[in-house]
């Protein structure tokens, strides 16, 4: 009976085998037949160059001129690109990474059929408590190039093929020596070169057996087998790499006992030399950027596209104002002086500054404080928060004087309406104005004149606008409502990145393109790799954007950023945000020469104290004030020759009546830009002349004396919301409010 199951048994197993091995076989030559095999090897195979980065001077317009100036020669860069060739490389480090990774690796084709089957077989059934790692080294490499961890029989069956086709079309040495340069090792280091100076402070020719084995012991866990965070582990680790070199015959009994408790001596200075190694908030942008870009063209993984960055000897030429930069950082540095602490803790910010016209990345900082590290999270590009009424001229007023739904004299009142539960919605402070125009609505921020302008644009216009023109792309069809799009409480928020290149529309004459960080990116000889060429699209006219420039200038004028200083030495126009609760604070502002947006608020909302002036806008006025040291004041923003000027009545819109100048406010006649042809026409006939009783302030009827009468105008309006208990400022110059 038991030679009967084992024969069963065999036979079951020799089944499945033939059946898997048809299966596996099939799918071979489906994939090799649909398979781009290639990998272009020379993006990363660039020899020793540094990778520079380079800036230009810009004419007035902002457009690079003159030669390139490199930006620095950052000792990052150099530590970096260090390549080492496989025949500097000591012996021991190429047999240790061969003994513990793959020791068949120069007898097989680029695939180990054995461990493949061991791998694939454990996949399948799970046999024993070991789990084979069926990749090579050739393997490996491709993987670290292509980014593809998926753990599917389909990826794996794609890496077996074009290891085959590497190991065809170049030798061993030189996939190795490719291998042993890009091999991420912990603490940031791409190869060994760049692993021996961070752990060791030597060179690679330099390293001792027990240093070698130390290294090809961090591959199989990088965080896990770090010789400066976790030694023990390492150490153990260790002890495997140089018993595996000893059982291939690569070094002597004697060797393996001396290098085996060997002590080694890891670099005290490793954590002061990350630190020197930080990146600039600018550099990690253009790392990301360049990253990111790198792996779509070329199909490379992430470590491949930095492999490329860090040791590729790059040109990468950016529209970087390093001035402009270095005062951005000094301000940030010295947070403490334009923001306010809660509990002694004191509030994140970002700021980013973007060319006005071409929206190009000028500056950028991701933090506030000197930046203590890489990688860290980038508030200016990365964080999502809610706009709070930094989007009402992107989202109504913009939009609706675009489709000429409302314009420059259009009148609101403001009162809130009355809702489900309560009135709504409430201005900040609670003060409600009566009768306003679109002026004094942006100025001064109105959340009622905001909702009741969406009302009239439509819910759908508003948010196809915002999606489609302005590319707020984080918008998901729940902010389809009027708290989201008029007051800026959308659910999954947006970037300071995002919103400040919106509000180029404005600055620019009603255009908008993509933003830049980088303009193009050679190679060690010249050869093009990236570039990003502009892609300039019209989403508002530049009537639009000339009208809109007026009204943003009347917020830093007289509205809620009016305690900004910039005014005082150069045009200047904005808008100010504030999310619900105050968790977070925004100003975008703009110059003719500069665009800048600053976002404060702490990464677990919460309120935000400000006393006095907005600390955005004391953020906003540090940078500004000294970028604009040595600038054309005159410099005005963008105005359009078909926008005219024409006096208004503020409280009906039309054209001022002799009556509007006897209001007893004394300031109802305004200056307004319209497009040709929408200019009020007819006008005023709300103020209506009346006698008053001067001691009473009543209406005068037939008993009051003449002597004691006032002739004034008062405003023959009455109000269709219903106001209950709220105060309605302009009452008392209404006729029904002096009966």
């Amino acid at each position: 009976v038991m030679k009967r199951t084992r024969i069963s048994l065999f036979k079951i197993f020799l089944i499945t085998f033939l059946a898997f091995t048809i299966i596996f076989a099939l799918a071979l030559i489906f994939i090799n037949a649909n398979l781009n095999k290639e990998i272009d090897l020379s993006l990363v195979r660039t020899g020793s160059s540094v990778t520079r980065i380079y800036y230009f001077n810009k004419d007035e317009y902002g457009a690079p001129i003159g030669e390139p100036i490199e930006l620095y020669d950052e000792q990052i860069f150099l530590d970096k690109s260090e390549w080492c060739s496989y025949y500097d490389m000591p012996r021991n480090l190429i047999n240790a990474f061969v003994a513990v990774e793959d020791h068949r690796f120069f007898d097989h084709c680029g695939v180990d059929w054995l461990r493949t089957a061991k791998a694939t077989f454990n996949y399948l059934i799970k046999f024993g408590k070991t789990e084979y790692g069926g990749s090579t080294i050739t393997q490996q490499l491709i993987k670290n190039l292509t980014g593809d961890n998926r753990q599917t029989p389909k990826r794996k069956i794609e890496e077996i093929l074009r290891a085959i086709h590497i190991e065809k079309n170049i030798g061993k040495i030189e996939i190795l020596e490719l291998y042993l340069n890009i091999v991420y090792l912990s603490e940031s280091c791409y190869g060994v070169s760049s692993a021996a100076k961070t752990y060791f402070g030597k060179s690679v020719e330099e390293l001792t057996l027990a240093e070698c084995a130390s290294l090809a012991s961090i591959v199989k866990s990088p965080t896990k087998y770090d010789p400066y965070k976790n030694p023990s582990y390492n150490y153990e680790r260790r002890k495997i790499v140089l018993a595996e070199m000893l059982d291939m015959g690569y070094i002597s009994k004697e060797e393996y006992e001396n290098a085996k408790d060997e002590e080694i001596i890891i670099n005290s200075r490793i954590e002061n030399e990350n630190k020197s190694g930080i990146y600039s908030w600018y550099t990690e942008l253009l790392i990301d950027d360049i990253t990111k870009d790198l792996m779509d063209k070329y199909n490379l993984s992430k470590e491949g596209a930095q492999m490329m960055i860090f040791k590729g000897g790059l040109n990468i030429y950016t529209p970087i104002d390093p001035s402009l930069q270095n005062i951005a950082e000094k301000v940030f540095e010295n947070y403490k002086a334009y923001l306010y602490p809660k509990d002694g803790v004191y509030p994140q910010g970002a700021c980013i500054i973007l060319d006005p016209y071409s929206s190009d990345v000028l500056a950028i900082i991701g933090g506030t404080g000197k930046k203590s590290g890489n990688r860290l999270m980038n508030r200016a590009t990365q964080a999502k928060r809610p706009l709070g009424s930094v989007i009402k001229p992107l989202s109504v007023y913009a939009p609706a004087i675009e489709k000429r739904i409302i314009s420059y004299s259009t009148v609101f009142d403001d009162v809130p309406m009355e809702g489900k539960d309560g009135f709504w919605p409430k201005n900040s402070p609670d003060v409600y104005h009566g009768l306003v125009d679109l002026e004094y609505s942006v100025s001064h921020s109105l959340n009622t004149s905001a909702v009741k302008a969406l009302r009239l644009l439509g819910i759908d216009n508003s948010f196809n606008f915002l999606k489609n023109n302005a590319e707020l792309t984080s918008l998901t069809q729940n902010d389809k409502n009027e708290a989201p799009l008029a007051l800026g409480q959308l659910n999954q928020g947006e970037s300071l990145m995002a919103v400040t290149r919106a509000y180029t529309m404005f600055s620019s004459g009603g255009y908008m393109s993509n933003s830049r960080s980088y303009y193009k990116i050679t190679d060690n000889y010249g050869n093009i790799l990236l570039e990003k060429e502009k892609e300039y699209k019209r989403v508002i006219s530049e009537e639009t954007a000339s009208i809109m420039n007026t009204l943003l200038s009347r917020v830093t004028e007289e509205g809620t950023a009016r305690a900004t200083r910039v005014k005082d030495i150069i045009s200047v126009a904005g808008k100010t945000g504030t999310s619900g609760n105050s968790c977070d604070k925004w100003f975008v502002g703009y110059t003719p020469y500069f665009l800048c947006g600053v976002w404060v608020g702490y990464d677990e909302p919460e309120p935000v104290h400000q006393w006095g002036v907005r600390p955005t806008i004391n953020i906003f006025d540090a940078i500004m004030t000294e970028a604009h040291k040595n600038k054309d004041l005159s410099a005005r923003l963008f105005s359009s020759k078909n926008v005219i000027e024409r006096e208004y009545c503020r409280d009906s819109g039309k054209s001022p009546s002799e009556s509007c100048t006897l209001d007893l406010r004394l300031n109802r006649i305004n200056k307004g830009y319209f497009i040709k042809g929408t200019e009020p026409i007819s006008y005023c006939e709300l103020h209506k002349t009346v006698h008053i009783d001067a001691l009473t302030g009543k209406i005068a009827d037939n008993n009051t004396s003449y002597l004691l009468t006032r002739r004034i105008a008062l405003l023959d309006y009455i109000r269709q919301e219903e106001t209950h208990e709220i105060e309605i400022l302009d009452k008392r110059f209404t006729i029904e409010g002096r009966q």
